[in-house]
Order: structure tokens, then C-alpha cells, then sequence
């Protein structure tokens, strides 16, 4: 049977000339400087462990190496082993903080002092922040948002009664995109009064019908004038490769900041309408994208090639290549751009593109 030491300073047993606090149980962290001219307890002013056996040293073995553990009254080690708690992998005591100046209580020293938790501190605070908030909220909303809650419309006050739907057509339908008559030309040029330019018309091109260039799409372009010519009629057995000159203002939903960002919005249009409209397999070059004046005003072209070489053997089409362009016209502050749009293949003729470019004038 041994006797239980009491929680106390005591000799280091790790051998370092310093206190350390051992809890009744086992040793912990809490160390303490000895003072000068403060030596160990003296035998008898502690718990004393029972006597240990000596080891016998065996023939041949040197001495026995390592701190004397039986040298220190009352040292709980005897009685209870090495210290565990704190201890690192490989049996080396871990860092452990001190406490300098921790106030004596009779012959020996006191306890460390205790950590507090602070989660219980964090926890309240938040707490205390949270009841102000929906204190002030709630403040706010009685003194100013009361009046303006009950003041909101109830359904009767933006909504009325309908009558029953009418089984007669409406007396003036609402106009529908592309409805109006496309214009036609008058010595050999064509007059865009919407988008304020005109243009010359091509030799033996047509004015095709609105409803052939115009959908009901809002996400298309509209144009407001045109004309057309066949490349190769039912090239894949169904529709018609055309070539076309269009014009119009431009739609919104393209962004535009003015004229100097005609050449962005160029570029958006030409990556749009070649991917909307070109599905043959084709290679694409572009031929110049640079500013330029339509009648005084800043404008933009962006021209390319669509090479169709390859699918056009394959397929036996009448065209290999197209040459086209994108011309935005600025036409002030606040107003939408014009827009030219012209797509002709080689076998319409390579040097319409240009002479159509050339003329463009305000209308």
C-alpha cells in the first residue's frame, strides 16, 4: 500500500534545475523557477515513498547512468512513474509555459493559476450583439417602415377587372416585325430612310420580300432594306444559297457605347451572324476591320473571306468562297447605330462587295 502524495511543487524529475507541479495524480506542465537559495525539501516535510530495492549491478556493466530518482524526498515519481501528461512522442517533456512570480503560500509555492475558457466570453458577446441588432431594426421599422408597410397597393389598387375576351379581331392589330414593305430602287440605289444612308444596287439584284429576311425572332436583326441574288438554288436539296446586301439599325441587344466603340461592336456582330448563319464547314479570314467616314460620319468596317473550298468539291456547290463585310455608321449620342450587312459569293462576282462599300452614302 502507498501513500498518496499531495499536489505540491517538487524537484523536476526530468533533472532540469527547476519546479515542477505535480496534481495528486500525475505530473503536468506547470513549472516554476527555483528561487536562489531555495533547495529541495527536506526529507520528512512530505509524503515519503517506501524504500526501493536496489539494483544489482551485473559483472562487467559500467554504472548506472540517469537522474537519481531516489535522491528526491517525497518525489510522487516513485510512487507513481513517470509523468505522461505533456509528454512528447519520444519521451522528452514538452514546451510548457511559466509562471514567474506566482505567489508563495508558506514554505512551498501555490497552485498555477487556472486558463479560463473564453468560448463562454465570445459566445455572450455575440449574443449581446445580436438582441442590439434587432433592437435597432425593430426600432427602425415602427418609426419609419409602419406607414410604409400598410401603404403598399393591395391587388385591387394596380389590378382590374377584365372583361370577358371578345371573339372579334382586334380593330388595329399591333404592327409585326418585318410588316412593312421593303423600299425600292430608284436610279439604281436604294434609300434606307430608317437608317439614314443608301446604297447602290447591285446589277440584276432584287428586293426580296420583308417577311423573307425579317422574322418574329427579337433576337435577330431586322433590316429596314435589302436586296438580294441566287447563288445556287436548292443547294442542299431544300433552300437557296443567296447572296445579300442588308441594311438597318442595329439591334439592341448588341452593346453599343458610341462611336468609340463602334469596332467592339463590329467584332460582337461579325462573330455572331457567322456562327447564326454560316452551319457549312468554312475557314474564315479576316480581310481588314478598321475605322472609316460614311458621309462625314465615323464608321467601321470589319471585311472577311469564307473559304468553303473543301465541302463545296465534296458537294458539287457553285461557290468556293464569300466575301462580306460589317459597316457600323455612328449616328449620334443616344441613337442606335446603321448597320450594312452584305455577303456575296465568288460566283455572284468578286468585285461586288467593294463597288457596294464604295457607294455608301447618307441618305
Amino acid at each position: 500500500m502507498t501513500t498518496q502524495t499531495p499536489a505540491g511543487w517538487y524537484p523536476d524529475p526530468y533533472g532540469e534545475p527547476q519546479l515542477r507541479w505535480w496534481d495528486g495524480n500525475q505530473w503536468t506542465d506547470a513549472v516554476h523557477a527555483q528561487q536562489p537559495g531555495q533547495g529541495q525539501p527536506q526529507p520528512g516535510s512530505g509524503p515519503q515513498p517506501p524504500p526501493q530495492p536496489q539494483p544489482q549491478q551485473q559483472p562487467g556493466s559500467g554504472p548506472q547512468s540517469g537522474p537519481n530518482w531516489s535522491a528526491t524526498p517525497a518525489n510522487p515519481t516513485l510512487q507513481f512513474g513517470q509523468p505522461t501528461f505533456g509528454q512528447s512522442a519520444y519521451g522528452q517533456p514538452a514546451p510548457t509555459a511559466q509562471w514567474p512570480g506566482a505567489p508563495l503560500q508558506g514554505p512551498g509555492y501555490g497552485p498555477p493559476p487556472k486558463q479560463g475558457n473564453p468560448l463562454p466570453w465570445v459566445f455572450g458577446g455575440l449574443a449581446a450583439l445580436v438582441v442590439v441588432a434587432l433592437i435597432v431594426v425593430a426600432g427602425i421599422f415602427f418609426i419609419n417602415g409602419y406607414s410604409s408597410v400598410t401603404a403598399l397597393p393591395t391587388p385591387t389598387d394596380t389590378f382590374e377587372q377584365q372583361p370577358p375576351p371578345s371573339n372579334e379581331p382586334p380593330s388595329n392589330p399591333p404592327p409585326t416585325q418585318g410588316a412593312v414593305e421593303l423600299p425600292q430602287p430608284v436610279d439604281g440605289r436604294i434609300t434606307d430612310a430608317q437608317a439614314g444612308l443608301s446604297f447602290e444596287v447591285p446589277a440584276n439584284w432584287k428586293v426580296p420580300p420583308s417577311n423573307e429576311i425579317n422574322g418574329t425572332d427579337p433576337t435577330q436583326q431586322t433590316w429596314s432594306s435589302g436586296v438580294q441574288a441566287t447563288s445556287q438554288e436548292k443547294y442542299d436539296g431544300e433552300g437557296d444559297w443567296v447572296g445579300n446586301v442588308y441594311t438597318g439599325l442595329l439591334n439592341e441587344l448588341y452593346p453599343y457605347t458610341g462611336a468609340s466603340g463602334l469596332g467592339e461592336t463590329a467584332k460582337a456582330v461579325f462573330v455572331d451572324f457567322t456562327t447564326r448563319y454560316y452551319q457549312l464547314p468554312h475557314e474564315t479570314k479576316v480581310v481588314q476591320d478598321k475605322a472609316m467616314k460614311v458621309g462625314g460620319k465615323d464608321a467601321w468596317v470589319l471585311q472577311f473571306e469564307l473559304d468553303f473550298s473543301k465541302v463545296s468539291q465534296e458537294k458539287g456547290y457553285k461557290w468556293k468562297k464569300e466575301n462580306g463585310a460589317v459597316v457600323l455608321i455612328d449616328r449620334g449620342e443616344g441613337e442606335r447605330p446603321a448597320i450594312v450587312y452584305a455577303s456575296v459569293p465568288d460566283n455572284l462576282g468578286t468585285d461586288v462587295l467593294g463597288k457596294v462599300l464604295s457607294s455608301l452614302k447618307p441618305a
